[in-house]
């Protein structure tokens, strides 16, 4: 997806969480340095993560900090992880093969809403049990579910592309029922980058054993220019590929070439710009093929 006008302000937003444990100096050092980036590559040819790859590098180099989101990582992946034995009943509770299929999507959609640092978007952990149900009983305003179970039941080698820290708690519910039908690989990213995943994460959610985990590199989302070799090779070879999040629509809408109808989005609409790109409203939520 191309910059819009509005990304701008949400990407430099998102500059003073990443710089929470900084002195004043230090952030305007880091302000300066990102806003000339901006006055430079802010047009309509540069892509959301193009830009905000080279943001983070800025951010990373200045501060030092390679992950400077850890704690509000930790703070809402615990939160999560104390509803994993709740959503695990809830699913076993499910009769019929395609039912439980369809609330294991559900439930791995309502965890994309624990972003952070989103300009439309911002995710309450104090209630987050009350909103991870509201949204497990609200159909996507886009929903492909039919189909993609169809893949699935079909499928004998499945990728999984993680997105947010604490998501991958949801993802989890999700995973378990996709090894049933093949061979589940996981790709979180290779290093903490904002508030994503990577193999800590993984790690924590209990999610490595019978899995490989590929991991995918350093950018958010699927940017092909910067994934690892391996990953490419296990994209290539997977049936279907579950892309997370706002990062994975971002970058694959670029390489339409790449997924082929074999890509399920699972996503919550967070921003105007991806709103107004994918056709559905601000807060709702998408599973869709492409």
């Amino acid at each position: 997806m191309k910059l819009y006008p509005e990304c701008g302000p949400c990407m430099l937003r998102r500059v003073l969480l990443f710089c929470v444990n900084e002195d004043d100096e230090t952030k305007r050092r880091v302000i300066r340095e990102v806003c000339n980036l901006f006055s430079k590559r802010l047009t309509g040819e540069c892509t959301t993560v193009e830009l905000a790859y080279e943001r983070n590098r800025i951010v990373e180099s200045i501060t030092g900090d390679k992950d400077p989101m850890r704690e509000l990582k930790k703070i809402s992946f615990d939160a999560a992880l104390k509803m994993y034995p709740k959503l695990k009943q809830y699913v076993d509770g499910v009769i019929g093969e395609k039912k439980r299929l369809k609330t294991a999507l559900r439930i791995a959609l309502s965890g994309n809403s624990l972003e952070f640092g989103a300009q439309d978007h911002e995710p309450n952990i104090d209630k987050l049990e009350d909103e991870i149900f509201n949204a497990i009983s609200t159909a996507p305003h886009i929903d492909d579910s039919s189909r993609v179970i169809e893949r699935i039941m079909k499928a004998k080698k499945i990728l999984y592309v993680t997105d947010n820290a604490a998501e991958v708690v949801f993802d989890k519910i999700l995973i378990e029922e996709l090894d049933k039908y093949a061979q589940v690989s996981i790709a979180p990213l290779s290093r903490p980058v904002q508030d994503d995943a990577s193999m800590e994460e993984i790690r924590k959610a209990g999610i490595i054993k019978g899995h490989k985990i590929i991991p995918r590199g350093d950018s958010i989302g699927v940017w092909f220019d910067k994934v690892t070799k391996d990953f490419q090779k296990i994209w290539d070879e997977s049936e279907l590929v579950f892309a997370k999040g706002m990062g994975c629509y971002e970058t694959l809408s670029e390489y339409p070439e790449k997924t082929a109808g074999k890509v399920a989005l699972l996503m919550k609409v967070k921003c105007v710009p991806v709103s107004r790109d994918v056709k559905a409203p601000l807060g709702s939520t998408v599973i869709k093929l492409i």
